[in-house]
C-alpha cells in the first residue's frame, strides 16, 4: 500500500491515468480528445495548436514542426498525427521534420551534458521501421551542426511558405541543444514564426546550469532581443493542470518584423463595467 500511495501522490501518475480513464468514455471523440488534451504526448499537441492557430493569424498558409531527438519515433509518429489533425481543422498546411544523428547518443563532450543520466548510444533508432511509418513527414540523420546548417540552407525557400512554429528539444545533453538552438540564432526571420512555441523535455530535476537549461540560458545572454522562457501560468489555462506544461516555452523574436502584428481573435478587446 505504501508503494501505490507513492505513485499515487505524483501528479505524473494521477494524471496519466485519468486520461487513460477519460479516453475509454463513450462519445470521446477526436475534437473532445484534442480539447481537452486527451491525446498521445499532449504537449506536442498544443504546440501544434499553437503554431497552426499563429500561422493563420499572420495568414500564413503553412507551418513547419520539428523534432530534435527522433529516438525510436514515436515522439515523431505522434507529432506527425496531431499535425494531421490540425492542419485539417484550421486549413493551414504542415509539415513535421524530425532530426538525429540515427545512432544512438554520442559521447558527452561538456561536464552539463548530463553524464551521469545519459551516456553514447543511448536511443538507437531502427531507420527501416521508422521510415516505412513516417509518411510525409521529414526524418534527416546525421551530425547536427553539420545537417542543421544545411537544411536550413537547401529548405530556405520552403520554410519562408512554411516558417517554423514549434520546436520540441529532446536531445538531453548541454551541447546538442546548443546546437539545435542555431535554428534561432541566424540572423535571417523569414524561416519562422515571430514566436515559436518549444517544448523542453528534460528540464525536470535538472537545476539551471545545466543540460538544456544551460544553453537556453546562454542563448538568451547572447541574444537579448530573442529570448526563450517558460510560459507563466500555463497549467491554469490548460485543461486538466498538466504537469508538462511547466515544460513549454517560447522563443519570442522581438525583432522579427511580425512580431507587433496584432493576433485578431487572440484576446478580448474590450472589458465593458459589469451591470
Amino acid at each position: 500500500m505504501a508503494d501505490v500511495l507513492w505513485e499515487w501522490s505524483k501528479s505524473g501518475t494521477r494524471h496519466a491515468a485519468l486520461h487513460r480513464l477519460l479516453r475509454r468514455l463513450p462519445g470521446t471523440g477526436s475534437a473532445g480528445a484534442y480539447r481537452f488534451g486527451l491525446v498521445e504526448r499532449p504537449h506536442y499537441a498544443y504546440g501544434v495548436r499553437r503554431a497552426t492557430e499563429l500561422a493563420a493569424r499572420l495568414g500564413h498558409r503553412g507551418v513547419t514542426v520539428v523534432e530534435f531527438g527522433v529516438a525510436g519515433g514515436n515522439g515523431l509518429l505522434a507529432l506527425a498525427e496531431h499535425a494531421r489533425y490540425y492542419a485539417a481543422a484550421t486549413g493551414v498546411a504542415v509539415r513535421v521534420v524530425g532530426f538525429d544523428s540515427g545512432a544512438g547518443m554520442p559521447a558527452t563532450r561538456d561536464p552539463r551534458d548530463l553524464p551521469y543520466l545519459f551516456g553514447p548510444g543511448f536511443y538507437t533508432m531502427d531507420h527501416d521501421r521508422l521510415r516505412a511509418r513516417l509518411g510525409e513527414a521529414e526524418l534527416v540523420l546525421g551530425d547536427l551542426a553539420e545537417t542543421l546548417p544545411a537544411y536550413l540552407a537547401s529548405r530556405a525557400e520552403l520554410l519562408r511558405r512554411h516558417p517554423v512554429g514549434f520546436v520540441s528539444l529532446d536531445l538531453d545533453y548541454y551541447s546538442s541543444t546548443v546546437t539545435a538552438l542555431e535554428v534561432f540564432r541566424r540572423p535571417a526571420h523569414e524561416h519562422l514564426l515571430p514566436r515559436v512555441t518549444c517544448y523542453l523535455d528534460d528540464v525536470p530535476g535538472t537545476i539551471e546550469r545545466i543540460g538544456e537549461a544551460a544553453a537556453i540560458a546562454d542563448f538568451n545572454a547572447d541574444h537579448p532581443a530573442r529570448p526563450i522562457g517558460r510560459v507563466l501560468g500555463l497549467r491554469a489555462f490548460t485543461p486538466f493542470d498538466p504537469p508538462w506544461a511547466d515544460q513549454i516555452y517560447v522563443h519570442h523574436r522581438l525583432d522579427h518584423p511580425d512580431y507587433a502584428r496584432l493576433e485578431v481573435g487572440a484576446t478580448g478587446d474590450q472589458l465593458p463595467l459589469s451591470p
